[in-house]
């Protein structure tokens, strides 16, 4: 019992590290954030986050990574689950809108590396194959929809679901937490579907 008890408080201490250096890696830059001061935020020592992260730029992969691989889990989800491939599609749309205010830092994170491609190139290719898992899976379901006539069939699926990612992300970072609060907040989710071209059947 003692060790199950230690080990979640381990994982509690690492988990706030980690949302405290997404913060601060996010507000200040990869250069002005020192793990003095994630240290001193959340009241521990330096040398307690080396417990858990060796070094200052391994904590800065895990803050950008690790939510991307969580944000990637839940999407994955949602279009591994019954339905048509255009109600796959719009679930995912409809979640991904609902819930990206809480990782508008983590997005300026992702954004920050692939802005600086030459300074970060490892961390920068291992984005791009997390991002590049995501938009195989949307354009394997956007075919399908395809071949089903849900989806106008003279748009390539690659085209279309990296136009949908570059979306999602520019509107996340311009809105920031203010994005629920946006007067054309429900438009927006709406035209976000409206870029995978749904063929808009006739009602007899």
């Amino acid at each position: 019992m003692a060790r199950t008890v230690n080990e979640e408080k381990r994982l509690e201490r690492r988990k706030r590290i980690l949302e405290e250096a997404v913060i601060l890696f996010a507000e200040n830059g990869y250069s002005n954030t020192t793990t003095a001061l994630i240290a001193k935020n959340i009241g521990v020592t330096s040398g307690t986050i080396f417990q858990y992260f060796p070094n200052k730029e391994a904590l800065f992969h895990a803050a950008v990574l690790e939510p991307l691989e969580d944000i990637q889990k839940k999407s994955l989800a949602l279009l591994q689950q019954n339905g048509t491939p255009a109600e796959l599609l719009k679930n995912m749309v409809k979640d991904q809108f609902d819930h990206i205010y809480f990782y508008t830092n983590e997005l300026r994170l992702v954004q920050s590396v692939l802005g600086q491609r030459i300074r970060f190139p490892e961390l920068t290719q291992k984005v791009l194959d997390s991002i590049k898992v995501m938009t195989d899976k949307i354009e394997s379901v956007y075919a399908e929809g395809q071949s089903m006539r849900e989806f106008n069939p003279g748009f390539s699926p690659a085209m279309i679901s990296r136009s949908y990612i570059s979306f999602l992300n520019g509107v996340a970072l311009t809105l920031g937490e203010d994005i629920v609060h946006h007067p054309e907040w429900e438009n927006l989710k709406a035209h976000a579907y409206y870029l995978f071209a749904p063929v808009q059947h006739s009602k007899n």
